[in-house]
């Protein structure tokens, strides 16, 4: 059961977030559907890998959800990606940090500081190679129209 209610969790975040940045109001329930799925890659995936790889995977997954709805929907995909990627941000990490940080651990504050910044690069090379395989497959289509 606490599997379905943080899955619900996260739809509600995401939709929540894609009201805060004020996504097109016919759009804003549907943005809820990336975030979800992501989110239940990364719960499968928390149990067995390293949080850092477990995002990875859920972000993938958002980004190739993400960049279909834009595409479906006519909508820009920053629409999409944004808001579905709030339930997987750091935020604890960040927070750890701060607190062994005022609390004077410097060494648990380094921890979770590497464990926030490793998050959060695997949510941005999840973008950045699915991103960056649609636009080199974009390129070679054209290229083989052009022959």
């Amino acid at each position: 059961m606490g599997f379905v209610i943080q899955v619900i969790g996260a739809y509600i975040a995401t939709i929540t977030a894609a009201i805060t940045v004020e996504a097109p109001k016919s759009l804003i329930m549907k943005t809820g559907i990336p975030g979800a799925a992501g989110y239940i890659v990364y719960l499968l995936a928390i149990d067995s890998m390293d949080a850092s790889l477990a995002t990875f995977f859920a972000s993938i997954l958002i980004v190739i959800m993400g960049q279909a709805s834009a595409r479906y929907y006519k909508a820009p995909v920053t629409i999409f990606y944004i808001p579905a990627f709030f339930p997987l941000v750091p935020g604890s990490a960040m927070y750890h940090t701060a607190f062994h940080f005022i609390n004077g651990d410097s060494q648990l504050a380094a921890l979770s500081f590497v464990q926030a910044m490793l998050i959060a690069g695997a949510i941005a090379l999840a973008i950045f190679l699915v991103d960056s395989s649609l636009e080199i497959y974009k390129f070679l289509m054209n290229k083989r129209e052009q022959i």
